[in-house]
């Protein structure tokens, strides 16, 4: 395959998982691996061993559940929940202060909630609030059901990562906990309402062209499913251009993707890359001119250990892996970068500053000292 520099990728790359499967093979994907790390920070993964059915209930469960009426959503608020699980209705969610036009649910590996003395951000860990059973029969089964699949494919790269970059393949077991929580994303886009007429229009047309705002994740890596053939997931290279990342046609793929904790343990060798969703009118309309309807988004995060400090996040890199990037390279991105000090800290203390900055009303209600003191170093 061609390798761009960093700066001039114009396209995300793919990688065959079916290659892992064979000695002869596995040195390729390896090779692909490598340059989607360092270079891009995005790649498609295609041949994921997905169980279709699997992953079709999962579809067909995720568009029932956002037809449910809203005071059966309501049930299960995410506002209820210290752990950051539930419902977020339309326009709950912000992305650098502005507000996402998006519909959620998150859902997580289910875990008891932490000791009274455990540190605060522990609390990211915790139960979820299941819709009700009779509501959507088998939900909780669907949800547990496409973890269970993906889950050992995850689990999978903390291995294939290690051998890409040249350490052995245990290298990356310490940053992470067991069991590994994977927390996991059902998103509605609705179509954007069409621009007003009146003056004041633009403000509230950027905001509603914003599914997602410019940002980097805050995990290891995210495994995206793109169940709808909608474009609008943007990527942006190091030269500040968006690239497309639409679903692939015709093939079923993840789209796979670096966080910032991983970006932290290399020194940033393996950077994690902004990323939006932009909810352009021609993004919901196909190419034969029919409404597509709402966008759905399933990603799925996979999480490092909370209890990381600065001086355990660090991965020696070997010399010529190092010698592939320029780490001073300044990058054009626009997600904004305040709180990447944050990872000097605890990987917990960083996620758990970015899950109130997201979901304001689960902070102002569970924590409101650390939302006030989040606010206060945005303005900084």
């Amino acid at each position: 395959m061609s390798s761009p520099t960093a700066s001039t990728f114009t396209s995300i790359p793919i990688l065959d998982y079916a290659l892992t499967t064979h000695p002869t093979t596995k040195p390729l994907f390896l090779s692909d691996l490598r340059h989607a790390l360092l270079h891009v920070g995005f790649f498609y993964l295609v041949n994921a061993p997905i169980a279709p059915a699997v992953r079709d209930q999962l579809i067909r469960h995720t568009t029932a559940l956002f037809a449910l009426p809203l005071e059966k959503k309501l049930e299960i608020e995410m506002v209820n929940s210290k752990h950051f699980l539930g419902y977020s209705r339309l326009g709950a969610e912000t992305t650098a202060r502005v507000v996402d036009y998006r519909e959620q649910f998150d859902f997580a590996t289910e875990l008891p909630p932490p000791p009274p003395d455990a540190p605060l951000y522990r609390n990211i860990r915790g139960p979820n609030q299941w819709p009700d059973e009779s509501s959507l029969p088998g939900f909780r089964h669907t949800i547990e059901s496409y973890l269970d699949e993906l889950s050992p494919i995850a689990a999978s790269f903390q291995t294939l990562v290690a051998e890409a970059l040249g350490l052995p393949s245990t290298a990356l077991c310490r940053f992470f906990e067991i069991p590994t929580q994977q927390k996991l994303k059902l998103i509605k886009y609705p179509p954007p309402p069409p621009p007003s007429s009146s003056s004041s229009s633009s403000s509230s047309s950027s905001s509603s062209s914003q599914g997602v705002g410019a940002h980097k994740d805050s995990e290891f890596l995210t495994f995206l499913l793109q169940p709808t053939p909608h474009a609008g997931l943007e990527v942006q290279n190091k030269s500040g251009e968006w690239i497309p990342a639409p679903p692939l046609p015709g093939r079923d793929s993840l789209v796979v993707n670096i966080g910032r904790a991983f970006e932290a343990i290399t020194q940033g060798v393996c950077p994690a890359t902004t990323h939006r969703v932009n909810l352009a009118p021609e993004n919901f309309v196909s190419s034969t001119g029919e409404g597509l309807g709402a966008r759905f988004s399933i990603p799925v995060f996979q999480g490092m250990s909370l209890d990381l400090r600065a001086d355990e996040m660090r991965l020696e890199i070997p010399g010529e892996v190092r010698g592939e990037v320029q780490l001073g390279e300044r990058v054009r991105s626009d997600a904004e970068g305040t709180f990447d000090k944050v990872f000097r800290g605890r990987v917990g203390e960083g996620t758990l500053v970015h899950r109130v900055m997201s979901h304001q009303d689960v902070g102002r209600r569970w924590y409101p000292d650390l939302l006030q003191w989040a606010l206060g170093e945005y303005e900084k």
